[in-house]
């Protein structure tokens, strides 16, 4: 299953009804800091159930509705709907899920047009395996959060991300597997681990990394690209364990050099054979790899809009001269 196509009406700074629509694999969406790319994930994430203004990045209630412009009067609603499409045939039938808000706080959901209620839209939504998709939501900002917690902090970080209780020796070594995986595609050169220890009675989880050149050292004495990198394949890893078809990045790609850029669309490629990347970027060695690329750009009152859609290839990307 994969996310084919977003609607959204009224939502945030998105004053006019648009549509963006993706392929299986990787779709990226790029523009100018500002003009409301990040926004496109919201809504996703809104969509789906995500209730959490802070992880929405809203301040009130009301931030989650166009809040009007000289041009366009501000949204008494909003609605979001996504189509999803069970398997990449042509044929594969497609389910809407769809979530509606007023101002006055009355929600509703629909599930193929027909409005349902809020439990059943929760068992669609999990019936169809996107019970950690808003999870799955990590942004350039908050990348290195996990990394600047005390390891009691992790712990118990970990296990409500994971909607587990405890972490287990065999679930941590899981994790530690596929954290080392991926740091290695990174940089292949160096070493990540992440285990259970042990403090003042209570469990933490420690992390350590290698970089070319130099020893094993905490989380805490990296760099801040260091730290990066660290994160990202940390956050990966984690994912593994969660229940989604599909990883919602905004702008997660560490500071790396060309030769490690490589490595990182080796990353994101071995990613998009199992998951589908929905990222946002302006990172030209991520654009590459984009199997349907998105413009969001801003009229002079502040609203966004869609500006292009592609289905990138080869052409297109010598001619589109991306940042």
């Amino acid at each position: 299953m994969y996310l084919e196509e977003v609607k959204i009406d009224g939502f945030k700074s998105y004053a006019t009804r648009i549509a963006v629509a993706f392929k299986p694999g990787i779709g990226v969406i790029i523009g100018n800091n500002g003009v409301g790319k990040s926004n496109i994930l919201d809504a996703i994430a809104w969509a789906l159930g995500e209730n959490d203004l802070g992880r929405l990045r809203c301040a009130a209630y009301d931030d989650l509705f166009f809040s009007g412009s000289p041009e366009y009067p501000r949204a008494e609603a909003t609605r979001v709907e996504l189509a999803l499409k069970l398997g990449q045939e042509k044929k594969a039938p497609v389910v809407r899920i769809a979530r509606q808000a007023d101002r006055q706080g009355s929600e509703k959901y629909f599930l193929n047009g027909t409005e349902v209620s809020g439990p059943e839209f929760q068992v669609k939504k999990n019936e169809l395996g996107l019970a950690d998709a808003t999870r799955t939501l990590i942004r350039q900002e908050q990348i290195n959060d996990f990394l600047h917690l005390q390891p009691r902090e992790r712990y118990l970080y970990m296990c409500s991300l994971l909607g587990r209780q405890e972490i287990s020796p065999q679930l941590a070594e899981r994790v530690n597997a596929e954290f080392r995986n991926y740091f290695q595609v990174l940089i292949p050169e160096g070493e990540g681990k992440i285990y259970l220890v042990e403090l003042s009675g209570a469990p933490g989880l420690a992390i350590e990394a290698a970089f070319p050149g130099k020893g094993m050292r905490n989380s805490v004495l990296l760099s801040g690209g260091e730290k990066t990198i660290c994160s990202l394949a940390l956050n990966l890893a984690i994912f593994e364990q969660l229940q989604s078809p599909f990883y919602l990045l905004d702008e997660v790609e560490p500071s790396l050099d060309w030769t490690n850029h490589r490595h990182m669309q080796a990353l994101f490629k071995r990613l998009a054979e199992k998951k589908q990347l929905i990222m946002i970027t302006h990172l030209r060695s991520t654009i590459e790899l984009a199997d349907t690329l998105h413009g969001i750009r801003a009229r002079k009152d502040g609203t966004s809009f869609t500006k292009f859609y592609f289905e990138m290839n080869e052409r297109l990307l010598r001619a589109y001269k991306c940042c």
